[in-house]
């Protein structure tokens, strides 16, 4: 259920704007919408400190786990983050360095180790020398110069390096100079290069101990992002001389709290209903069964629009029914639930988001283990299940898995037009979607006749049709809408691709079944290889086994991946396209204290 929103205008005096703004925070009712924000050194310099805090945080979490030796001293949360921040800039510069010296490795490996000091002394002295590197045709015409001397280093299939030496200075624009550090040496350079390396790992250790107070520094970024938000909201609040006013969406439960803080307050209040054009954010509740659902929701981060239907339960409800379907083995349902029930004995006192979120997924075992039960499906292996879905005809039994998909697809097509009639009230919509239904209802006979179970289509499919398609003609289309009457034709045929749509869940849990049945074939194949030498067979049973438990579990990450992607598009694409919704609400994140 979507919590109707009141539009609200807090008015407070200027002289305690902070004061009042934590009184607002701590009551914790109020959506805060900022038509613009006013500028602000101290928000700016907040926003800067939380990037960097974040950046402290990710790199110790990359850290956890690499160390068990705590640092000497433990830190307050400014201090670790002053400290993280301090270590991080050094390994910065240090890579940069290192980076250098591996550069200046690379350059002066092929040249030996050389003195440039030494070629400074035999300039002073009158001898030139040049170091030189040029493709091989350039070197022979360097070879027949008689004004110089030219000794070969070393080439390879590309270059040849060679030394050019004269008794005279020569202009260094026509000679193939190679790029070279003119300073340092190549033992010079492979002396620092080990010494900031070791200044590195010191670094990288001093980091890893440091990520054993992780949780210290996430504390503080937490406290960071309060007190930005709580900026934010103080350059929302819009001046009017001694008064100040800040303004945003209160749920209509909570009104009679506020108004009673706000007498206690001395606050002013403007109370509105919210126009078409506000962008109203969007509270569902939910009774206490279904609110597993919203780990899912927050997972795609989706909601409805304020003004959209509250579809949670029904998204719940054949979300469950996808799962089980795709995945569609007993055994990976079986193996879900226990490690659903492993983790809810070890996270005791635990969030209740990770609760929820454990709730859904021990649902959705079940499903899978149901359906898998009911389709004699256990880890790939044929089982007693009933008798629709386990005909010993493999075209009987794959036609029957596919009728019910269409019945699940019309169930829940059909359910969105429901709603929507329910919704708006008019006896007119309602007609309108009373035709879609029928249409839909035309759309499944088509598609069972065509491919389920092939022959004649029905009389009363054409009747279907018929009063389907006056009832939406006169009852659902805008004609006066220039952009609604030319999709309707594409709405037409929508409805049967959306409904045809639904042969995916058939199909994937189909392939889910084939690669498992066949890993088992691989596996068995060597663990029943014949005539062999019995020191062999423990090797065989290891090399079945372990291709079967790859394969499975290669498998269930392809089952999981076929749910998010196409469990998840029925719901928020097929689905919502006839109950109409665009998912494009926003969450109602009041100002509070966290």
């Amino acid at each position: 259920m979507i919590i109707p929103m009141k539009k609200v205008t807090l008015l407070c005096l200027a002289a305690e704007r902070e004061t009042s703004l934590r009184e607002i925070r701590y009551l914790g009712a109020l959506h805060i919408v900022a038509e613009k924000l006013n500028e602000s050194d101290e928000r700016a310099d907040m926003q800067t400190l939380l990037a960097n805090v974040e950046k402290s945080v990710r790199c110790l979490d990359a850290r956890v786990g690499n160390t068990e030796e705590a640092p000497d001293h433990q830190f307050l949360p400014r201090q670790l983050y002053d400290k993280v921040s301090h270590e991080m800039t050094k390994l910065a510069a240090i890579g940069q360095e290192i980076d250098t010296f591996y550069r200046m490795e690379e350059a002066l490996g092929p040249w030996g180790n050389f003195s440039p000091e030494t070629i400074r002394e035999l300039a002073a002295g009158g001898i030139y020398v040049y170091c030189c590197e040029a493709p091989h045709k350039v070197y022979a015409e360097y070879l027949e110069r008689k004004d110089i001397t030219v000794e070969e280093v070393n080439s390879d299939k590309a270059l040849t390096r060679f030394v050019v030496l004269s008794q005279s200075e020569l202009d260094t624009k026509n000679l193939a100079l190679a790029v070279l550090p003119e300073d340092k040496s190549l033992n010079q350079v492979k002396e620092q290069l080990q010494k900031a390396e070791a200044q590195r790992d010191m670094i990288n250790k001093e980091l890893d101990s440091l990520a054993c107070q992780a949780s210290v520094i996430k504390n503080y970024c937490a406290e960071v992002k309060e007190r930005l938000e709580f900026l934010s909201a103080r350059d929302s609040m819009a001046d009017h001389e001694e008064i100040i006013s800040v303004q945003g969406f209160i749920p209509e439960t909570r009104m009679d709290e506020v108004n009673e803080y706000a007498k206690k307050h001395g606050w002013a209040l403007l109370i509105e209903d919210p126009d078409t054009e506000d962008q109203v954010p969007t509270l569902i509740t939910l009774p206490k069964v279904f609110k597993m659902v919203q780990p899912l929701f927050e997972f795609l981060g989706i909601s409805p629009g304020y003004r959209e239907i509250d579809v949670s339960v029904g998204v719940l409800f054949f979300f469950t029914i996808f799962f089980g379907i795709i995945v569609g083995d007993a055994g990976y349902g079986s193996l879900f639930l226990i490690g659903t029930l492993t983790a809810m004995k070890l996270i005791k006192g635990k969030s209740a988001k990770v609760k929820l979120a454990l709730r859904l997924t021990m649902v959705l075992s079940l499903s899978t283990i149901t359906w898998g039960a009911l389709s004699g499906n256990w880890f790939g292996l044929s089982a007693p299940g009933i008798k629709f879905l386990t005909e010993a005809d493999p075209v009987l039994k794959r036609a029957n898995v596919m009728f019910i998909c269409f019945i699940i697809a019309i169930a829940q097509l059909s359910m969105g037009h429901i709603w929507q009639a329910i919704v708006h009230g008019k006896v007119r919509k309602a007609f309108g979607q009373l035709g879609w239904i029928l249409l839909l209802g035309g759309n499944f006979f088509l598609t069972v006749k065509l491919l389920v179970y092939p022959g004649a289509f029905p009389v009363y499919m054409y009747y279907l049709y018929g009063v389907g398609f006056i009832l939406i003609v006169f009852c659902d289309v805008n004609w006066r809408n220039v952009g609604e009457a030319f999709n309707f034709p594409f709405s037409i045929i929508n409805s049967f691709v959306d409904l045809l749509s639904y042969i995916r869940l058939f199909a994937v849990g189909l392939a889910g079944y084939q690669i498992a049945s066949s890993f088992n074939g691989m596996g068995g194949s060597l663990i029943n290889i014949p005539d062999l030498s019995w020191w062999m067979i423990p090797l065989c049973f290891l090399g079945g086994g372990l291709v079967i438990l790859l394969g499975h579990s290669l498998n269930i990450a392809l089952c999981l991946m076929g749910v998010l992607v196409h469990g998840i598009r029925l719901n928020t694409l097929e689905f919502s396209n006839h109950v109409g919704l665009t998912w494009a609400g926003i969450e109602f994140k009041p100002f509070k204290k966290k």
